[in-house]
């Protein structure tokens, strides 16, 4: 199995590829690439296919500041969760 940062990848003996993204799949887990599909992939699609949307951080806005919701504890994100939005307009 070959190594880039975050995507392991590995081909069979038919041809087929096979790829995980090391933090968001399990070992077992993968993406199949048959050989006729690989002619017309760009890297662009395989890291659609790969990341499939799991690497987006939500921001708030809280007090007229920004921040990420990944670098808030347990306690305030449960907070975020009980907010009452409300729209103005």
């Amino acid at each position: 199995m070959v190594t880039q940062p975050n995507v392991e990848w590995t081909q069979d003996d038919d041809g087929n590829l096979y790829f995980r993204h090391t933090i968001f799949d399990t070992e077992h887990q993968k993406v199949k690439v048959e050989p006729q599909a690989l002619a017309q992939l760009t890297s662009a699609k395989l890291e659609q296919v790969i990341i499939d949307g799991r690497n987006i951080d939500h921001i708030t806005r809280v007090t007229g500041y920004f921040s990420r919701v990944s670098g808030w504890n347990k306690g305030k994100r449960g907070e975020l969760v009980d907010r009452t939005r409300v729209l103005v307009g």
